[in-house]
């Protein structure tokens, strides 16, 4: 659908007025932006780079330091890039910095948005990028002059020069003392001699016209940022009166498409077009607009009077508007989750892959890591960045499309120390899987196979097992049987109401596919057992057509085969139920799931007293051996990260073992030197010695001040951090269904 000509954008509402000084504004050029136009263009867009991944990069900014642009024509070394506290809400979603060279874009073609994204980012190659040398002295640019010292200049991968970004943006012939300094290299063209580079740099700074270039971009950060009004809108109080009545028209109408989608409503019918009535419309509208029609009809002024006064073109409740509200949601969350995430030391990367209703293959991403909120316990997060279509599923796409998502979110791949799939050969494989082929770029992200997927597997084995596997088929049959017929229905729900009127009235299927789902099914089964072997012999008396299966079914059910089977199931299932709803918690840890699974097969292993020898050989120990050797086999794979994790954990820290530190090298070698981690680990054994060996890895993370103990705080959040499961992941696929399904 195109926006109607003429329309303006719902990011014309989004002005904010806040007090400003009027001296601030006296530098202010005259071709600067005023309110209108900064915010149209920047107000309602985002931060998340959704460009496709090219060989540039653009560093996050520190906005704890507010306008720092401002002393950018000072000598102090700049160890800052320019900030302003507007940046941080914000980035146009048109802004793709990977694809900006400064070197070969007109000044005159840029928007206020872009001038803003200029001034607020560091413009460098992506690494690893290998700078031009000179072929005379061997020098190249040199990234530590942008990133340390002169945050105002961006570098030109196509020119191999740097410009300055304030001169590069403001600088008008005449600027300057006695206005006679004109543009030389740093403003009009680029500057490469490199081995003058930072004496010129300095001497750029000096420039009046430099400083004036500063001052304007100061302002110009200021009122885009909105930290100031601009001239006309200080003279202008009507226009102010005019933005806040804009406003106070679209609040209503934003609240009401939040609310729509918080209650998982569909916004559009049939009829969803034309003027919105006053009065109750004859044909029948779609829910967004008989919400906005109930709202005038309960009171709501500000939104009667924008509906009356209006043009057609400015109603701000197209089909278009209402996507831009929903899509700036999306983005707003997601901003604030890749801001936690960036703040996170180390991150694990968490996928598994399914089928949506219209047939594309859809892979879900989650990030696993720990979160610090300030002056609160650490939380363990796992955080859902987005669906990505999937055309090729082979390791080699599914890899790169996992990289791209992790470049357009900004995220350090280097904080990246493990991956958690399910076990298919294009995820896992140790060849030409997709864990070894994002480990060849980032050899920390350890692969760890989903351990409720590893439950999932122990459970397919054991139900392998004939007498098992038989009987879940007459369970399995005998659902269908009450589920699918009315008359068998009829019977079983009167048995019910006459014997046990108290209990469950309805049988659960058994999951065709996760075998821990179907615990719920052999209990209501067996609750409801003696009920199910009345029904069927009642219907086994009928002349029916299905009368034959009820009495085949009804004999399979009094053999003691299928009761001791049945019997064992139970307890089976009881046992790895509780295993893997805990292991499905987000806060459970790598540690603590091959500790509670170690405890599962002891439990799994009871003295039995019965004198039936034929049924304890026969099914009991086959199942209880099944379990216990896949438990072992499948999670036995973990051992070799948990035996040098497990160093840090009070059971277990010991100076003796001190020389094992060096396995968990490649997490803290670029933090400081093995022997001063060895240093730090030793005054770590000491303050834990007194501490319970039973503590949690996030509660010892609060005893563990990164302050003192540096490496030992990275070290448990990396612990920590690494996956344990995906049913985060999976658990989004029934919101895709959903959502889908509404839509469709």
């Amino acid at each position: 659908m195109k926006r109607r000509q003429g329309q303006p954008t719902i990011t014309s509402f989004f002005k904010k007025p806040k007090a400003y000084n009027l001296d601030d504004a006296a530098n202010v050029d005259k071709n600067f932006p005023n309110n209108s136009e900064c915010n149209e263009q920047s107000n309602l867009s985002f931060k998340v780079n959704l460009g496709p991944k090219t060989n540039f990069r653009v560093e996050g900014i520190d906005e704890e330091n507010g306008d720092n642009i401002s002393h950018l024509d000072s000598d102090d070394n700049i160890s800052d890039p320019v900030t302003s506290t507007g940046f941080q809400e914000i980035v146009h979603p048109v802004w793709q910095a990977n694809r900006f060279d400064i070197g070969n874009t007109n000044i005159n073609s840029l928007d206020n948005t872009t001038k803003k994204n200029v001034l607020s980012t560091k413009l460098l190659p992506k690494e690893p990028y290998k700078y031009p040398t000179e072929k005379s002295h061997n020098r190249s640019f040199q990234p530590k002059w942008i990133t340390n010292d002169f945050a105002w200049l961006a570098y030109s991968a196509s020119e191999d020069s740097v410009y300055c970004k304030p001169c590069w943006l403001f600088f008008h012939e005449g600027v300057g003392k006695g206005v006679h300094q004109n543009p030389g290299k740093l403003v009009s063209v680029g500057f490469r001699d490199w081995k003058k580079a930072k004496e010129s740099f300095k001497k750029h700074m000096e420039k009046e016209y430099h400083k004036v270039c500063v001052l304007q971009a100061t302002s110009f950060l200021k009122i885009s940022g909105g930290k100031q009004l601009d001239i006309a809108s200080q003279l202008d109080s009507q226009r102010t009166k005019e933005i806040a009545e804009n406003r106070a028209a679209i609040e209503p109408i934003i609240r009401t498409i939040l609310f729509c989608a918080e209650q998982e409503l569909p916004l559009r019918g049939d009829h969803d077009s034309g003027a919105l009535s006053l009065t109750r419309p004859e044909k029948k509208d779609g829910k967004f607009r008989a919400l906005l029609w109930f709202r005038i009809e309960s009171g709501d002024k500000n939104l009667e009077k924008h509906v009356l006064s209006s043009s057609k073109n400015a109603t701000y409740m197209s089909p278009i508007i209402q996507n831009e509200v929903i899509q700036t949601c999306s983005d707003i969350v997601t901003e604030k989750v890749i801001d936690r995430i960036s703040n996170a030391e180390c991150f694990s990367l968490l996928g598994d892959e399914t089928m949506d209703v219209s047939g594309t293959e859809q892979l879900s991403l989650c990030i696993r890591y720990v979160d610090i909120p300030d002056l609160q316990a650490p939380v363990l997060r796992e955080d859902f960045v987005g669906f990505i279509p999937i055309n090729d599923q082979s390791s080699k796409n599914l890899a790169n499309v996992i990289l791209q998502r992790c470049y357009e979110l900004n995220l350090d791949m280097t904080k990246c120390v493990g991956q958690g799939y399910d076990g298919a050969a294009n995820m896992a494989g140790h060849l030409s899987g997709v864990q070894t082929r994002i480990r060849e770029n980032y050899p920390k992200a350890r692969y760890i196979h989903c351990a409720s997927h590893r439950l999932n597997l122990t459970l397919s084995n054991v139900m392998s097992v004939p007498a098992i596997r038989n009987c879940l088929g007459v369970v399995s049959q005998v659902v269908n049987l009450f589920r699918n017929h009315s008359n068998a229905n009829k019977i079983f729900q009167e048995t019910i109401q006459e014997h046990a009127p108290d209990r469950k009235k309805r049988l659960l299927r058994l999951c065709d596919t996760r075998f821990i789902e179907r615990h719920d099914s052999i209990i209501v089964f067996l609750e409801l057992f003696e009920c199910i072997v009345m029904a069927l012999e009642e219907m086994a008396q009928r002349t029916w057509t299905i009368s034959s299966t009820a009495s085949t079914l009804h004999s399979a059910s009094q053999k003691s085969e299928f009761l001791v089977s049945i019997v064992v199931c139970e307890k089976l299932f009881s046992l790895t139920f509780l295993l893997s709803i805990f292991l499905q918690n987000k806060s459970s840890d790598l540690v603590s799931a091959v500790k509670v699974t170690s405890r599962q097969k002891s439990s799994a292993n009871p003295q039995t007293t019965s004198n039936e020898e034929y049924f304890r050989v026969t099914t009991f120990i086959p199942c209880i051996d099944t379990l216990i050797q896949n438990l072992t086999d499948r999670f036995i794979k973990n051992e070799d990260i948990l035996s040098s994790f497990q160093l840090l954990l009070p059971r277990y820290a010991c100076e003796k073992k001190i020389n094992e530190l060096e396995k968990l090298g490649p997490y803290f070698q670029d933090e400081m030197p093995l022997s001063a981690v060895q240093a730090e680990y030793k005054l770590w054994c000491a303050k834990i010695s007194s501490i319970d060996p039973s503590t949690e890895i996030l509660k010892l993370l609060e005893y563990c001040d990164g302050t003192f103990f540096r490496v030992m705080n990275l070290l448990l959040k990396v612990m920590a951090t690494l996956p344990v499961t995906t049913a985060s992941v999976e658990r989004l696929f029934s919101t895709m269904k959903e959502d889908k399904n509404s839509t469709s």
